[in-house]
């Protein structure tokens, strides 16, 4: 029984178990859409206004007007986010919320599909790309084409409710380095399986997902990234695992 605890007590003291991590969730602040640019016509007026936020992707008919392609993007402010001291991201979740009706595609092949990866525009350049300089147009062509952060699978059995997808490393560094940096984290999707019919008056995922109408929040709720944290084993915990592990085995023998 002596050796059972000491060896259970080695362990606790190797593994940290006396240090917890944590869970930090952090909701964006602005979100929206900008548009394909319609043939032989100047470009949409982007869904960048903080008075209405909403993150369907495809395209929709409204007041008889159907639009071309709509993909989104995801501002995060990080800057009052604090990693506890001796504490490392471990992993980092991106929360939607998948409504009732909000899908309605063509469902390629029964099956369609969503990314989201990084973007080589800044956040000032989603909220104002007229002082930017840069064209709505080109910020559009570069939203769901940079890094994969984490993708999503949709089907005729998805079910609606939350869906959580798995951020990258990559995504885990992007968001660290605008931590350290102070800048927004900016996440970017589009509907990959994305196959406009002409005739159709709706192909889109994620609709009906308004967060903000009118400058008014709903009770949707935001997106949100969950960072999950843990303790940073020292040298010496590490030690004592060895030992702990190398005791457990001279017992078993």
């Amino acid at each position: 029984m002596k050796s059972q605890m000491t060896i259970a007590a080695l362990c606790a003291l190797a593994t940290g178990s006396t240090t917890f991590g944590g869970v930090i969730e952090v909701e964006s602040f602005h979100l929206g859409g900008f548009y394909a640019v319609p043939e032989a016509a100047p470009p949409l007026i982007p869904d960048n206004d903080m008075t209405f936020q909403n993150y369907f992707m495809g395209h929709t008919t409204v007041g008889g007007f159907t639009t071309t392609e709509r993909r989104t993007f995801f501002s995060f402010d990080l800057t009052s986010i604090v990693i506890p001291a001796g504490e490392v991201v471990t992993s980092v979740s991106f929360d939607l919320v998948l409504p009732f009706a909000g899908v309605l595609a063509n469902m390629t092949g029964g099956f369609e599909a969503v990314s989201f990866t990084s973007t080589p525009t800044d956040y000032l350049t989603f909220a104002d790309p007229l002082g930017s300089g840069m064209g709505p147009d080109e910020i559009f062509d570069t939203m769901g084409t940079g890094s994969l952060y984490g993708g999503f699978g949709i089907d005729d059995m998805t079910p609606d409710g939350e869906v959580s997808i798995d951020m990258s490393p990559t995504a885990i560094f992007d968001m660290e380095t605008s931590l350290m940096t102070g800048s927004p984290f900016m996440i970017t999707g589009k509907l990959d399986t994305y196959d406009p019919d002409p005739g159709a008056l709706f192909e889109f995922v994620f609709g009906l997902t308004d967060v903000v109408t009118g400058g008014l929040e709903t009770p949707l709720g935001f997106p949100k990234l969950v960072i999950t944290t843990a303790p940073v084993p020292t040298p010496g915990s590490v030690g004592l695992l060895a030992l702990a592990g190398l005791g457990l085995c001279n017992r078993k023998r």
